[in-house]
């Protein structure tokens, strides 16, 4: 009966620790959120609310390279995994997915395409985060953080999205088949292949008048 009481205690406790509301963070470069391109701010680093449970911010370094480019490293330590939540799942990994933003020295956010970083370590270890910027008129940055499993299409490879490239692969193959045949039956219609003279084609070389001049001179002289 002890046992029972105990087992089901501690299943409550991690209900409960499970559930409990993100933590709102001190650091006010940390701000918990999904933001769009559009309402990102330089000099902050955006964590979604699952990456906040178990990410917190320790230094932010940039420097400008000896290319002119700026670089950035965010450094951060994950939150250790309790005893009690070890028993009911072992060794775990915190898996998270990062990408940088990047402003000019006005503030404006820079057209370039961000990409979406897979990075892995384990409970209670530090953690960096390191971006180099693509283009010598970047001068700030902000980092977006989250779970990978908040984004299992972009980091895991979803089945859905597998097909749908296999299918426009196979849709653009089609029509560019599509579009040779038509460019060869285009051709073959506006040209017409000029018809031989018979001694031409009769394989006899006695058959074939030669055209040019005779090594001999010109014999009309």
């Amino acid at each position: 009966m002890k046992l029972f009481t105990l087992l089901t205690a501690a299943a409550s406790l991690l209900i409960v620790s499970a559930c409990a509301s993100t933590p709102v963070p001190t650091d006010e470069r940390v701000v918990v959120a999904s933001p769009s391109d559009s309402s990102v701010q330089p000099g902050l680093v955006y964590v979604s609310p699952e990456a906040a449970k178990v990410f917190t911010l320790r230094d932010i370094e940039t420097e400008i390279n000896e290319r002119g480019f700026l670089a950035v490293r965010v450094f951060g330590k994950t939150a250790e995994l309790s005893a009690l939540k070890w028993a009911f799942f072992g060794d775990i990994n915190y898996d998270f997915c990062y990408s940088f933003r990047w402003f000019d020295a006005d503030g404006e956010l820079m057209p370039f395409e961000s990409v979406e970083t897979p990075r892995s370590t384990i409970p209670g270890d530090p953690i960096r985060f390191v971006g180099h910027a693509p283009g010598e008129e970047c001068r700030n940055f902000a980092l977006i953080l989250s779970m990978a499993s908040e984004k299992p299409s972009a980091v895991n490879g979803g089945d859905d999205d597998e097909q749908a490239a296999e299918a426009a692969a196979d849709e653009a193959e089609t029509e560019y088949k599509e579009a040779v045949e038509e460019a060869e039956t285009a051709a073959g219609e506006s040209y017409v292949v000029p018809s031989l003279r018979e001694e031409n084609v009769s394989g006899d070389k006695n058959d074939v008048k030669v055209i040019g001049v005779s090594d001999k001179g010109d014999s009309s002289n």
